[in-house]
Parts: structure tokens; sequence; C-alpha cells
């Protein structure tokens, strides 16, 4: 396979850098329950894979 050097090294992770970003999730944690007492967050994080760039935020009434 061949290396890449220089400037075609510094587009590549350009590129990269610009595209990763548009896979990002954002996350109301525990969906309509929000962040409350008794909230069983295992149960909402089950299923879930959480990646660099994703949020978790808390749901704004």
């Amino acid at each position: 396979m061949a290396r890449v050097h220089g400037p075609a090294a510094a587009v590549l992770l350009l590129l990269l850098a610009a595209v990763l970003p548009a896979y990002a999730v954002d996350y109301t944690v525990g969906d309509s329950s929000g962040w409350a007492s008794g909230v069983d967050y295992d149960t909402w994080a089950n299923g879930k894979t959480f990646n660099v760039g994703d949020s978790l935020g808390k749901c704004i009434d």
C-alpha cells in the first residue's frame, strides 16, 4: 500500500476532520424522563454505542 506524505497527508487529515463530526449523535439523556431521580440510566444506555464527538444533554422544556 502506498504511503501518503507531505501536503497530501495534510489534505487527508483535513478531510477526515471535516467529515467525522457529521457522524456525531446528540443524545437526550433519559429520553423523555430526562435527568431525574429514579431513572434507570443503565437501561436507557443499553444498546447505544457512544463515540467521541457525540453529545449528551438534557431535554429543555
